[in-house]
């Protein structure tokens, strides 16, 4: 969520810009963030399989609900 704040912002400031130089600079960071926040969500995604994953191998070998919690 802070990320995608970070990006709206930046989406923002960029719009409000008139300077072409300042507008690039805006635009680079932007894409930085942006490439950022493709990552995190990538890595939030990856993390839920892995606990899937992990929750289903638990099942497998009969460990008590509990211990996962």
């Amino acid at each position: 969520d802070a990320m995608q704040s970070r990006v709206n912002a930046l989406t923002t400031d960029f719009v409000n810009r008139d300077d072409p130089a300042q507008r690039a600079v805006v635009e680079t960071d932007r894409q930085k963030a942006l490439a950022e926040l493709d990552r995190l969500k990538n890595s939030v995604v990856e993390t839920q399989k892995a606990i899937a994953d992990l929750e289903d191998e638990a099942r497998r070998a009969n460990a008590p609900p509990g211990w996962l919690r």
